[in-house]
Formats: C-alpha cells, sequence, structure tokens
C-alpha cells in the first residue's frame, strides 16, 4: 500500500527516464508520463514495451483482427512495492494473451503519488490516443471520472459475475455512481488500532486493551507519555500533502465513530460542513496536539504517513496507532518492510471505538481498490474479459497479499490462503471490520469536501490555539468557495 519513501527517489530517476518517451498532450505536467514507447533502455524498471499508443487499437494478425486492451494502473501508490505492481500486472497481461491468442492488452505504469496518478489519469482521457480501456485505482475517485462521463456503467456485465454476487452489498455499493455500478472491488482497506504492548503495559493498560471511547484512547496515549518519553504515545494521520486517501485512513476514519459520521446528506444532496461529529474530530486532533500526545508533524502529515507505522511499531516508536490492515501483512515473508515473525506477541489489536461509546460502540471506514471499465473501449467484450481475468480467485488472492487488502469477496475473507498471510489475530480481526465499515460518499465533490476537512484537522495540529468555530469554518469558506454556500448544511 502506497510509494515506500525508500524507494521514491529511486522511481523519480524512472519516471525522467519515462519521459523521454512520451508525447505531448494539451496541458500535460513536466513530469508526464503518457507511455508511447519504452524500449529496451527501460530494462531495468521491467516495464513492457508498450506497442500502440497512438491509435493503433487493431492489428491483424494472420488474417484474424486482432485487439489491443489498454490498462492504466499506479506503479508505486496502491501496491506495498513497484516491483509487486509490476509483477502482478505482467502475470495478468500473459495470462490474458494466453487466454486470448493474438490479442494484446498494454500497460501504462504511471509513477508518483496517488494524486499524482489521478491527475495524470485524467490527462490519459484527453486523448482518445492515450485513454486507457480499463483503469485500477481506488473507489474514492468513481464519483469523478463517472460523474465526468468518462466510465461505462458496468450493471449488465456484473449481473451474472459470480465474484459479484458474492461481494457484500455496501462494498458494491461503493462502486456505484447515480445509482449504476461503474466499478468492481478487488479488495478493500480497512483500519483499526494498532498498540505495541511493550509500551502500552508498562503505561498500566491491560495486555489486551480496547478503549470504550475517544477519552479512553486519550487517556491510554497521556500514560505512555509519562511512562515512554521517547516513544510516541499517538499516531493518526492528517493534511493535505496525504490526498484524497488521506482522508480515509485519518479524518475520515474519526468521523465514522463520531457521534454524527454523515458527509454527504442524500436527502437533501448537500454537503455537511458543521455537525458534533466533525466538532469532535476537531477537538481529538486539537487536544491531541495541545498536549503533545501525537507523533511529530513530520510524520502524521507526510505524503506517505500512512506506510510509517510498519517500521515505527516494530521499533516500539508509536504507543497507540491508527493503522490500515496492510501494516501487519508489511511484516510478513512476501514484503518484509520489515520482517517481524512474532509481531502478533507484541503488537495488539481493538476496534475504533466511537466517540462517546454509544452504539454501535465501533466505527470505521473502508475504501476500496477497484477496477472500472472507460466509456467506449476499443473493444467492450474484450475489455471485460480482462476484468474477469483480473477478478480470478488467484489473482485476487496476490492483489490481498501485494497490496495487501481484505479481499472484496466474501468467501475469500475466510479462505486460509488469506488468513495465513499473517498471524492472528490481525488478518480475521481486519477483515471482519468490512461488515461494520461505512465508504466514503460517492459524489463527484467527496475530493474536494476532502481536502478542506484536512485543512482543518491540519490547523488543529499545527496551531492547537485554533478554536473548534475556526476549524469549522476553514471547512465551510473553503466549500462554499469550490461548490456553493447553498450546497451546504449544518447537522446536529
Amino acid at each position: 500500500m502506497m510509494l515506500n519513501a525508500r524507494n521514491e527517489s529511486k522511481f523519480r530517476g524512472e519516471e525522467n527516464e519515462l519521459s523521454r518517451h512520451v508525447a505531448t498532450v494539451d496541458q500535460w505536467t513536466p513530469r508526464s508520463i503518457i507511455v508511447r514507447s519504452l524500449g529496451r533502455t527501460l530494462r531495468n524498471v521491467a516495464i513492457p514495451t508498450v506497442l500502440a499508443m497512438t491509435g493503433l487499437a487493431t492489428a491483424s494478425v494472420e488474417g484474424v483482427q486482432a485487439a489491443t486492451v489498454k490498462v492504466a494502473f499506479s506503479l508505486n501508490w496502491t501496491f506495498a512495492d513497484p516491483k509487486l505492481a509490476q509483477k502482478w500486472f505482467d502475470n495478468i497481461k500473459t495470462e490474458f494473451e494466453k487466454k486470448h491468442p493474438g490479442d494484446t492488452m498494454e500497460l501504462i505504469p504511471v509513477p508518483g503519488t496517488y494524486d499524482d496518478f489521478i491527475t495524470k489519469l485524467s490527462l490519459l482521457y484527453n486523448s482518445p490516443d492515450t485513454k486507457p480501456d480499463i483503469v485500477q485505482y481506488f473507489d474514492i475517485n468513481v464519483g469523478q471520472f463517472a460523474g465526468s462521463d468518462l466510465l461505462s456503467p458496468l450493471d449488465d456485465q456484473v449481473a451474472d459475475a459470480p465474484w459479484w454476487k458474492d461481494t457484500p452489498a455496501p462494498v458494491q455499493a461503493s462502486g456505484k455512481y447515480d445509482g449504476k455500478v461503474y466499478s468492481v472491488a478487488q479488495g478493500i482497506n480497512t483500519y483499526g488500532i494498532l498498540f505495541d504492548r511493550t509500551l502500552t503495559e508498562k503505561a498500566g493498560l491491560p495486555k489486551d486493551w480496547k478503549p470504550k471511547s475517544w477519552k479512553d484512547i486519550l487517556d491510554g496515549a497521556r500514560a505512555i507519555k509519562k511512562t515512554s518519553p521517547d516513544a510516541s504515545p499517538l499516531y493518526v494521520i492528517t493534511g493535505t500533502a496525504q490526498g484524497t486517501f488521506g482522508v480515509v485512513a485519518g479524518p475520515g476514519l474519526l468521523l465514522s465513530a463520531s457521534s454524527n459520521p454523515t458527509i454527504y446528506d442524500p436527502e437533501t444532496k448537500k454537503w455537511v460542513v458543521d455537525s458534533k461529529g466533525i466538532r469532535e474530530v476537531l477537538n481529538f486532533y486539537r487536544t491531541a496536539a495541545s498536549e503533545g500526545l501525537l507523533a511529530p508533524t513530520s510524520q502524521i502529515m507526510d505524503p506517505n504517513g500512512a506506510t510509517h507505522p510498519a517500521e515505527a511499531l516494530h521499533d516500539h516508536k508509536f504507543g497507540i496507532t491508527f493503522a490500515g490492515n496492510w501494516i501487519p501483512v508489511f511484516w510478513s515473508k512476501d514484503i518484509c518492510a520489515p520482517c517481524w515473525d512474532d509481531k502478533e506477541k507484541t503488537i495488539g489489536f481493538s476496534e475504533i471505538p466511537t466517540a462517546e461509546g454509544q452504539q454501535p460502540g465501533i466505527g470505521a471506514s473502508f475504501n476500496g481498490v477497484v477496477l472500472s471499465m472507460s466509456k467506449d473501449p476499443s473493444d467492450p467484450k474484450l475489455a471485460w474479459s480482462a476484468i474477469e481475468v483480473m477478478q480470478a480467485r488467484e489473482n485476487l488472492l496476490n492483489i490481498a497479499a501485494w497490496v495487501p487488502v481484505v479481499p472484496a469477496t466474501a468467501s475469500l475473507k475466510t479462505d486460509k490462503s488469506y488468513l495465513s498471510m499473517t498471524q492472528e489475530p490481525f488478518q480475521k480481526a481486519f477483515a471482519e471490520l468490512s461488515s461494520s465499515s461505512r465508504s466514503m460518499p460517492s459524489q463527484a465533490e467527496f475530493p474536494i469536501w476532502g481536502n478542506a476537512f484536512q485543512q482543518a484537522t491540519q490547523a488543529m495540529v499545527l496551531k492547537p490555539e485554533t478554536t473548534i468555530d475556526e476549524g469549522v469554518n476553514i471547512l465551510r469558506s473553503y466549500m462554499a468557495t469550490q461548490v456553493g454556500e447553498e450546497n451546504l448544511e449544518t447537522l446536529p
């Protein structure tokens, strides 16, 4: 999951190499990566040669009209390591081309952070010559692309797909926009609390600590600060540098466990910019920051902030951590970032409690790794066949191991292959959260709301003297500028 800091400089260099081979498109960024021809100079990147970005979507093969399916994906962000991303898609390409002799799958790996990827993906859609047929991304951006009329609805295709019928309704819903299915999930990220028992037990907390409210979390962090002053008592991310993905893993995660988790009101079709829930989240960040409980801002506001706990927990630097399901899998033999065989003895797990302990007692958000088909693909049936290949059991299990994610289908969540990726309690515990988690709104404006909420929570961390009313005003003002005051509302 996400670009590892130690790989970033390496792939910046590779991106510069890629730029020598790209075509110029209107409004293309300096770090453009439209792949027209990669040649043998990129053997060290292990990126396959791209043969047909200039409109050559079909070619004659022994008298049979062959076709090309173009697939765009994030090289650095989605998978735990770029090499795993390339390996997975290379396997898909081989399997697809074996299934369809003469046809070709053209891979379009896009380097950079997740927001870089979304920007560049948008630019690929500027021209029919560069438009992908299939894209792998996160469900938080489905509304953005579907709302811009760039995607094909998939309702007819998924109707008979066994894996779709095995996908829980909330996960299916996360890929819908305006009532239609525009993406299918390959796996989801869920979020809970990981805590270091060497620090929490020293602070007087029980071995299997289960906080019942946010006050319990803050009290636990306060105790750790007293007994382990060299460690960061509490780790929870925020900040606009993390892009839309960071909303789900940080402020949005807390909001899902608040007294009022509503972000978008479907009845009024307005965005919520003030509520008890929003104020609870702002107060949580402000309290933690003002008391010196948070990890350094250089970590919690870092673009790669969601991956830091893997190493920091291993090194006993974080006490209580809001973490995604991928962290324990990072310690597994498949990824080893870093390797950690007995982590279950040291690291405890807890669900995230609701703000005041109110029902249902826990709260959680999720986001999904999804596939979408572009509007008017070069060959719709062939493009859907490619998606079917990607949704095959073994390929989804590799996604679960290499991204890592919780499988989107109910049957794979209990599959022995998935559960064995790391030891108890982690795989099962994070998988069980999927039944109580909520996805972010599918509306196209969600990234705008998310950025505004990040601005507000970020202000609480950087300047804890900021009042809650001032934080709410940051959210409201930005949203009013972007979507109009008439599209905003306040809830209790």
